[in-house]
Formats: C-alpha cells, structure tokens, sequence
C-alpha cells in the first residue's frame, strides 16, 4: 500500500508535449527577437544554439550567452525581446495531454490530493491549462514565476500545510532535474523524474537532483512509484 497521499504534478513536458508542439515556434520568435535587436546571427544557428543548450541552462542563460557570443548594441533588449517570444507562445485553444495522462488523472483522482505546480508566464500557462482541459483534476494550481525568483519548493511547502500530513507521503512528478525533483527533496518529498522533452540529459547538479523513481511514459507511472 502506498504511504502517498498527495501527488504534485509539473505541466510542460508532464502533461503536455511541450517540447514537441510549442516550442519550435517559440524558439523561432524568440530567436528573431533577437535579430531584430541587432544580434549579428541566422535564425537557423541561433535555434542550434538554443536547442543545444536546453538541457542544462535556464533561458535567460541561453539567450543571453548567444546575445554576447554574436553581439548587439542593446543587448538587455535583446535578451528581454527573446524571453517574452519564448514565454508567450501562441497556444492553441485545443491541445492533447500526453498519452496515458488522462487516463492517470481519472485513476489518480480517486485516490489522492492532486496539484498542478507550473513555471512560467501565468497568461501562456493558464492558456495550456485551459486548453488541456485538466483544471477540474486538481485542488489548487499553482503559477510560479521563476524571474522572480520563485521555486516549487514553496508550493510544495503550502500543500503540505494544507493536507497535513508528512514530506514523505508528498509525490513530486516532473521533467526537470533542477525544480521538480531538487525542489521535491528539499522539503522530503518523493520524486519521479519524468524523462521526457528537451530537458532530457540535464546533469544533477547537487545531491538531491537524484530523483526516487524515473519514467519516461505515463503507462509505467502507477506501477513504477506503487501508486
């Protein structure tokens, strides 16, 4: 029997194929920002560059490493310009959940405290949710703004107040080494490395980055972490 009591799910690249349906368009828009702004490079070799780099590095390391790597005059424009294309993408009203999701969150639901803790632009986050569909799976979203300085570990930290109960019987899922799983351990919580998207291949950087389980498809999720 699982210890588990509450699941928190990551969105990009967990739930929806992030990597596979927006981000090739917003690279493109964010890359063009840049060369707008002056960036002395093709568009062909500025999305490389970005798409060499995902793995390991935050985007306004990646675009500002290009920024002062191919130069322009006004380079906080051109980082600024490339972020707001690449965190704004246009998201379509209709998008699928990735496969085997829905069927996990119809099973999940029955079962645990399920919460959606996400990163990024909260207009284009809230957009994906509403296209996905996926709000009524969940008893709260979060919308953390990592330019702020904002990490999961607080949200984590508020569903454990809310339900009460121990770090351990808190699951974190997502796809990112760095916030979901560093962020997990950091309060004692659970973690399941989803492998998935262009994140894939992220180094562990400190210790807790080493995730309890790991999976690279939803239809192994249940069997996988004993939920």
């Amino acid at each position: 029997m699982s210890m588990i009591k509450s699941i928190a799910f990551d969105l990009d690249d967990t739930l929806v194929d992030t990597s596979g349906l927006l981000v090739p368009m917003a690279s493109q828009r964010a890359c063009e920002a840049m060369i707008a702004a002056g960036v002395c490079v093709s568009l062909e070799e500025c999305m490389t560059i970005r798409e060499e780099l995902a793995a390991n590095l935050s985007h306004t390391e990646i675009f500002t490493k290009i920024v002062n790597q191919f130069g322009t005059n006004q380079p906080g424009k051109a980082v600024h310009d490339a972020l707001e294309e690449f965190y704004n993408p246009e998201v379509p009203s209709v998008l699928p959940l990735l496969a085997g999701a829905t069927e996990n969150l119809l099973h999940l639901k029955e079962q645990y405290n399920l919460y959606l803790v996400t990163m990024g632009s909260f207009d284009a986050q809230i957009q994906k949710i509403k296209a996905l569909g996926i709000e009524k799976f969940f008893k709260k979203i979060y919308v953390l703004n990592g330019f702020i300085g904002e990490k999961k570990e607080a949200a984590f930290l508020d569903i454990l107040a809310k339900e009460g109960h121990p770090p351990a019987e808190l699951l974190s899922i997502g796809n990112r080494l760095s916030s979901e799983i560093r962020d997990g351990k950091r309060v004692g919580a659970v973690t399941c490395y989803f492998a998935h998207g262009e994140h894939v291949g992220e180094e562990a950087v400190f210790p807790e980055d080493n995730p309890d389980y790991t999976i690279t498809q939803h239809k192994d999720l249940i069997k996988v972490c004993g939920l």
